[in-house]
């Protein structure tokens, strides 16, 4: 028989499978970056960045621009199905905001689901189901990176091989199931429609073809945010495009389990094991580039336009407090 304080206990404890898993893969992420710090010259990684054609630079800033579009999509894709029919205007800002700020500062669902607070309730959205749309969003996000490392997989088995020190035929095998795994879901979303309860909520899951809309706004803003760091890489020994989707999806997938802001350095960490034969310099100064294109720039004008939408809401409070009753 289990005593009554044995479940608590076990509650606890579970609660730091998390944290203690996260520390762990930044421990190791900070090893393999102090390891290849040795073998790299910072005077060349600085050199490899100022080498960077300004064309190169426009075009990772083009596919950055269209990820952060689609983005929007995670919220338009959410509202809907919880009913909601706002502008696209109002969608769109409060899903760039939290996401420059999530993609940032780490911590999504703290982050993120305080800005879409502030944006959404403000719309008339309920305050439940504002976590619902955090929820909704972040399953759009895992859905999209099982499709990228599925198909990135399948392309080209061997390019894991450095991470997971698994055979092509091993990797082949996890892509496929990766694949089914989505298609799965996406049957039992088509079929499955009663009600799910999350904490007090009860909601659907979205349908077979809300699922769809899913899979492939998921997919394609990733595929997309790894065009912007692909287009930055050096052309010697990188893998084709679709076989890179793998290295970016694993290295997303290890940067979001650390916890840290952003993935910083877990994220790079991995994409330099992952590109054993890259030149490291070229690498690193790559992986600087990215990150202050697809995330610092876009941090400043999330930033900008948070402000802005506070000190109109501000102006409009005070302007209502001074009308006569």
């Amino acid at each position: 028989m289990i005593s009554p304080g044995a479940a608590p206990a076990k509650v606890q404890w579970q609660r730091w499978i998390g944290p203690v898993a996260g520390l762990v893969i930044l421990a190791l992420a900070l090893v393999a970056l102090r390891a290849i710090a040795r073998e790299v010259d910072i005077a060349d990684v600085v050199a490899a960045v100022h080498a960077t054609p300004t064309t190169t630079l426009i075009a990772a800033g083009v596919f950055t621009v269209l990820s952060y579009v689609v983005l929007t999509g995670y919220d338009w894709l959410a509202l809907e199905h919880l009913g909601y029919r706002l502008p696209y205007r109002q969608v769109a800002n409060a899903a760039f905001v939290s996401y420059t700020m999530s993609h940032t500062l780490g911590l999504t669902a703290l982050t993120g689901g305080t800005v879409r607070y502030r944006f959404y309730t403000r719309a008339g959205v309920k305050a439940l189901d504002v976590v619902l749309i955090v929820a909704l969003c972040g399953w759009t996000f895992w859905l999209g990176v099982v499709m990228l490392a599925g198909i990135g997989l399948v392309v080209d088995p061997a390019v894991a091989t450095p991470s997971d020190h698994l055979s092509p035929v091993a990797n082949g095998a996890v892509g496929l199931l990766l694949l089914v795994s989505a298609g799965g879901y996406s049957l039992f979303a088509s079929l499955y429609r009663r009600p799910l309860r999350l904490w007090q909520m009860r909601f659907t899951l979205p349908d077979g073809r809300s699922t769809l809309k899913q899979l492939v706004l998921g997919a394609l803003d990733l595929g997309l945010a790894a065009a912007a760091l692909y287009i930055l890489l050096p052309a010697d020994d990188l893998p084709p495009f679709p076989a890179f989707l793998t290295v970016y999806a694993v290295a997303m997938i290890l940067g979001a389990l650390s916890h840290a802001p952003g993935g910083l350095g877990v994220f790079e960490a991995v994409v330099l094991v992952m590109l054993p034969r890259a030149p490291k310099e070229d690498v690193l100064a790559a992986l600087f580039l990215f990150r202050v294109i697809y995330t610092l720039i876009p941090f400043a004008a999330g930033l900008l336009l948070l402000a802005v939408t506070e000190l109109r809401a501000w102006r409009a409070r005070t302007h209502s407090a001074t009308l006569p009753p």
